[in-house]
Parts: C-alpha cells; sequence; structure tokens
C-alpha cells in the first residue's frame, strides 16, 4: 500500500523544520508570559482607570488576540507531536491558519495605536513631511493586514508546506510592509518627540524617557519583522522563517502594554529631580515660545505670595510678577504623560 501523498519522504531534516516549531513556539511561550504580567500590572495599576475606553478596548482585543494565537500554535504542536506521534506530516490544519490570522490581527491593532500616538504628535505640524509619514504609517499598516489576510487564505488553500514557496510574492509583501510600518513608527516618535524639546529641563528629560521607550520598542519588532523576511527568502522549504514570525506579535502586545506601564514609572523619573532645588525658567527669553515653539502644550499656573489669587494664563503674564512661585505642568498627550514641575520665578 504505497503512502499518502503527505506524508514527508522529501521534507527537509527535522531540526530545520519541526526543530525550528518547537524553538519558536519555547521563545513565543516565554513573551507571552512577560505579556500576561503586563496585562496584571496595567489592570491593576492606575492607568486602566484613566485610559479612555478606546485604549482600554483596544487592550483588551490584542490581549484576547495573542491569548487565541498561542492557543491555536499549542493546539497544532499538539497534533503533530502527540495525535500523530511518529507520523511526520506537512498538511496545514485549519489551527495553523487561525493561529496566523489572530497574530496578524493583533500586531494591527499594535500598529494603529502606536500610529494614532504619531498623529497626535504631528496633526498640528505644518510640515509635508509630517503629513506624508503619518499617513505613510497608516497605509503600510493596512497593507500589512491585506497581506497577512491573503497570506492565510493562500496557505489554508494550498493545504501543505510544502507549497509555501508558492506564497512567496504575498508573503514577502506582509513582512516587508511589516518592517516599514515599524521604521516609519520608531522615526517619527523619535523626530517629533525631539521637536517637543525645548528650554526647559524637566520637559527635555521627560522626551528624552520616551524616546528611549520608542527606540527600545521599534528595534525588537522591526529585528522580529527582518528575521521573518530574511530566514523567509533565504532559506526556503524550512521553518527557520517561524523565528521571527511567531514571537513578532507577543513583542508587539509586550511593546504596547509596557508603554502603558511605563507612564508612571516615566512620571516618577522626572519627578524626582523636583527636590534637588529650583530649576529657574529664563522668564526674559521665553515669551509666548520656547525654542520657536508655541507654548500651548504647557500650562502655567502662578500663586501669589500675598493673595489667594490664582492667574492662569501664558507667559506674558507671569513675566511681569515678582516673588512667584510657578507651578509647570508638562503635558505630552500623544505619549500619556503628565509631569507637574515648581519652578521660582526670578525677581
Amino acid at each position: 500500500m504505497s503512502a499518502p501523498a503527505f506524508l514527508v519522504p522529501q521534507l527537509p531534516p527535522l531540526d530545520s523544520t519541526y526543530g525550528a516549531w518547537l524553538v519558536s513556539l519555547f521563545v513565543e511561550t516565554i513573551l507571552y508570559g512577560m505579556g500576561v504580567l503586563q496585562t496584571w500590572i496595567y489592570f491593576a495599576s492606575v492607568g486602566w482607570p484613566q485610559d479612555s475606553l478606546s485604549i482600554r478596548l483596544m487592550v483588551c482585543i490584542v490581549v484576547v488576540l495573542e491569548t487565541l494565537q498561542v492557543t491555536f500554535f499549542f493546539r497544532s504542536s499538539y497534533l503533530r507531536f502527540v495525535q500523530n506521534f511518529g507520523v511526520l506530516t506537512a498538511e496545514i490544519d485549519w489551527v495553523d491558519s487561525a493561529q496566523l490570522l489572530s497574530s496578524y490581527l493583533g500586531a494591527f491593532a499594535v500598529r494603529l495605536f502606536f500610529a494614532s500616538r504619531v498623529y497626535k504628535l504631528t496633526q498640528k505640524s505644518p510640515s509635508p513631511f509630517a503629513k506624508i509619514g503619518m499617513y505613510g504609517i497608516f497605509v503600510f499598516a493596512f497593507l500589512s493586514v491585506v497581506a497577512g489576510s491573503a497570506q492565510t487564505a493562500w496557505t489554508s488553500i494550498i493545504g501543505s508546506f510544502l507549497k509555501l514557496n508558492d506564497t512567496k510574492a504575498v508573503t514577502t509583501v506582509q513582512a516587508a510592509t511589516s518592517l516599514t510600518c515599524d521604521l516609519l513608527i520608531t522615526l517619527f516618535l523619535c523626530i517629533f518627540l525631539t521637536r517637543q524639546k525645548g528650554d526647559i529641563k524637566k520637559t527635555n528629560i521627560m522626551m528624552e524617557r520616551l524616546i528611549y521607550e520608542a527606540i527600545n520598542r521599534g528595534t525588537l519588532t522591526v529585528l522580529a519583522s527582518g528575521i521573518n523576511l530574511i530566514l523567509f527568502l533565504a532559506l526556503p522549504d524550512t521553518f527557520w522563517f517561524f523565528l521571527g514570525l511567531a514571537p513578532s506579535s507577543k513583542l508587539y502586545m509586550n511593546s504596547l502594554l509596557a508603554t502603558l506601564n511605563n507612564r508612571q514609572r516615566i512620571r516618577d523619573q522626572v519627578a524626582s529631580r523636583l527636590d534637588k532645588g529650583w530649576n529657574p525658567i529664563p522668564m526674559g527669553s521665553m515669551g509666548h515660545t520656547i525654542g520657536g515653539r508655541s507654548m500651548r502644550p504647557l500650562k502655567f499656573k502662578a500663586h501669589g505670595n500675598d493673595t489667594k489669587s490664582n492667574f492662569d494664563g501664558d507667559i506674558s503674564i507671569i513675566d511681569g510678577m515678582r516673588n512667584k512661585s510657578i507651578e509647570v505642568i508638562c503635558e505630552n498627550e500623544a505619549m500619556g504623560v503628565q509631569v507637574v514641575v515648581q519652578r521660582q520665578a526670578p525677581v
């Protein structure tokens, strides 16, 4: 009796197929555990009740999608290594397609979140470069999820891992658009957070912390997308590309939750500098702008020493006052950070 067509006399060695599969499952499971911890921290912290409904809903959607993805991955692994133990097959089961689609949808949701942060940073910028980059992020994020959905449908139709090379075109588009989108998000966050800097030292420290977080987030996701693309093209008919593909969605999940959870840590780091004494503002050089930028992102409240009157307004009001303490609220709405800084107005 001849062996079924899907049995694998011609499969590559196991270390480049099921071996790579198990390694990627191991790495993904570790990252998922880190994501679960980040999720618990988010729900237990003050960020959950203070965030808008859209952010809370997005967090729930990402966590559910990533939980489904890792569940489908385990189900597929159990099918191959337990139920079909000793029978090496290249057949693609429905759970393989389901976990792939869950991964792409979860990554898309996270990209939309960071794209919205870039949008808030650039929406008032007159630069055409800002507009082109902002819309480019949304376009590449959309193309990535569309190509991923097409890839999922195609792999389900061909029904065999031995024919994955037939999906090279759509897989390359998916990986390339993911890589480009992540690069643009990281680049624009760094550029426009840098432009938020001015003459206030504490504000600059906060911006530097946010830039550092953006670079860390972007490096990991870009690296995963790059590994997926390179290994898929360089080593066809193997599963080595799983090393970039499988953990990528968990990296997105962790980057999202870490960004939300680190807001309080950034506030505390900047606020800890307040106990080291007054940091005077060069009032004469500020006028209505700081570093050539509008003072609209900053709110100033001056408290008189001999009266209880409060003055809300711009620098021109405070500039003419003497012997006043100034409370500066440094806000970065896009990244969700607010730091209160006290200044002593020069006499």
